[in-house]
């Protein structure tokens, strides 16, 4: 009798830590379950053909001293709406040209930068506006390479055109009269070719 009693006291208290133990798994499956079928819900709201329409933008710069161009580069890149600020960095090291060839000191570099941040990407009425923000450094107007001698510039520019799709367009452009210098900053924006 004293067994029975034991037994029975035992099971008086072992049941409910059971039944609590069982609720609270019970919980922890069903979350589990919620948690999954989140992302199936949300999927099943996306579109299938994205909102915005990629473009591809090509951006020429140009220097001309006289008739003569010194400096041509183009860049193209993939850019659209949604996408938060694409952005160009070309940054390259020229060797400076000895004066003398007796010169045996260590071979000295110009850093020569080219970086361009796009922003504000919207389509307007068939038409495509942006910002473009334009930082050129260390470069020369002589088409040699440069020399010890050579004077070297720096330019920013910021420019927010909207352009027609497909047209290649002038979208700035600075002429120096005295020094018979100009430069030009062309952009072209067409529809992205995904082959």
């Amino acid at each position: 009798m004293p067994k029975t009693r034991l037994i029975l006291a035992a099971l008086l208290i072992a049941a409910p830590m059971l039944s609590a133990q069982q609720a609270g798994t019970s919980q922890a499956q069903t979350r589990s379950a919620e948690v999954k079928t989140a992302p199936d819900a949300n999927h099943a709201r996306r579109p299938s053909q994205p909102t915005f329409e990629p473009l591809q933008l090509t951006i020429t710069f140009k220097r001309t001293r006289g008739d003569k161009i010194t400096t041509q580069k183009t860049y193209t890149i993939a850019a659209s709406s949604e996408q938060s600020d694409p952005q160009i960095r070309d940054d390259s090291r020229v060797p400076i040209k000895k004066d003398s060839p007796a010169a045996a000191a260590p071979t000295e570099y110009v850093n020569g930068n080219t970086d361009v941040d796009i922003q504000s990407i919207r389509e307007v009425g068939g038409l495509i506006s942006l910002t473009l923000r334009i930082s050129q450094e260390g470069y020369s107007d002589s088409p040699e390479r440069p020399s010890a001698n050579t004077s070297l510039g720096s330019h920013r520019y910021t420019v927010s055109p909207t352009v027609p799709m497909g047209k290649l367009v002038t979208v700035y452009s600075m002429s120096d009269e005295v020094n018979n210098f100009k430069v030009e900053v062309q952009l072209l924006v067409e529809p992205l070719k995904v082959n």
